[in-house]
């Protein structure tokens, strides 16, 4: 083992500004309850370990950190028994959402500019509510498989970030046939992730 790695990872992690979470608090489980109160649910729900401070960002110009003091992977359902979005929704450590949210909005540019999706559309961009909405797109549910879209929601005022994977169905019973019905569900999915962003409490 080298040693000198292993002594650098408190320096990193100090340096960084961020430690591992008090978990007596839980301030994302009012934005789970809230996106598990619409019609995307969840069936299961996974918390960050309590050391994972940070995560790893790929980047063109090399790896990146941006910071997780808390989080959680939702596996949201509709009526099909296929899961349709594979969450993430993390907080960034007091006083790092804005260099956090800098390199995240610069991946999805990266992703976007070099077509991260097989049948790639530009890079969507929205504001709602407060939150900053940035999407990846296939142009038809008929040239994705596994990942179909993908959608960053960042809320300054919360520190939050919602990262939604949403999942193509290839089997029956699926919550979508056409492109139609499902860029209405993806509507309705984005909507509601803004919405409780924005409000957890609602």
């Amino acid at each position: 083992m080298n040693h000198r790695h292993v002594l650098a990872i408190p320096v990193l992690l100090a340096t960084l500004g961020v430690h591992a979470q008090d978990r007596t608090a839980d301030p994302l489980a009012p934005l789970a309850q809230c996106i598990n109160r619409s019609q995307f649910q969840f069936r299961t729900q996974d918390r960050l370990p309590a050391g994972a401070t940070t995560r790893i960002v790929k980047m063109a110009a090399g790896d990146r950190r941006i910071s997780t003091a808390d989080g959680y992977r939702l596996m949201l359902f509709r009526k099909s028994s296929l899961p349709f979005v594979n969450l993430k929704i993390e907080r960034s450590a007091e006083g790092h959402f804005a260099a956090d949210r800098e390199t995240i909005v610069a991946q999805m540019r990266e992703m976007a500019a070099r077509g991260k999706l097989p049948q790639q559309l530009p890079l969507e961009t929205d504001a709602r509510d407060g939150v900053e909405v940035l999407g990846l797109n296939n142009a038809s549910i008929a040239q994705a498989q596994g990942i179909i879209s993908l959608y960053t929601l960042l809320h300054a005022a919360s520190g939050t970030v919602a990262t939604a994977y949403i999942l193509n169905q290839p089997a029956d019973p699926r919550d979508f046939a056409t492109d139609a019905q499902y860029q209405a569900l993806r509507a309705q999915l984005i909507a509601s992730l803004a919405s409780c962003m924005a409000d957890p409490a609602q």
